[in-house]
């Protein structure tokens, strides 16, 4: 039996070439921290790395790109969903609204290059405070 951890990190594609919109996103908009690489993988591929709690997402510039779909995403949870959804409006983010489920709030944002993220707040489970 595998006794899994945590999340270590999470890769998705985008075109090459198109480093100053991804530091943009995840930079900016998101407000992640870019992290060094180890040296390496840069004679290998061409990655941004950024922190997020304990992961790590992997940005790899590596063709060929495949533009994904919403049912091919990370999700973060967040505290106070309301409020970090209207930092990315604010933005200018493009979000899209996901199917309502009764223990949670959510909605996805999507980056530049069609990429989802899940943004999701759990409720908290009164009887079990």
């Amino acid at each position: 039996m595998v006794e899994f951890r945590r999340l270590n990190h999470v890769t998705i594609n985008v075109p090459e070439g198109q480093e100053e919109k991804v530091r943009w996103f995840y930079g900016t908009v998101l407000g992640l921290k870019e992290v060094p690489r180890p040296p390496v993988l840069n004679e290998v591929y061409v990655l941004i790395w950024y922190q997020i709690l304990d992961i790590l997402l992997h940005i790899d510039f590596s063709p060929p790109f495949v533009k994904t779909v919403e049912s091919r995403h990370p999700a973060f949870e967040v505290k106070n969903i309301a409020a970090v959804r209207k930092e990315f409006e604010q933005k200018g983010a493009d979000i899209r609204e996901a199917v309502v489920i009764p223990d949670r709030d959510r909605f996805y944002i999507v980056d530049p290059f069609g990429n989802y993220m899940e943004i999701i707040e759990m409720h908290v489970d009164q009887k079990n405070r």
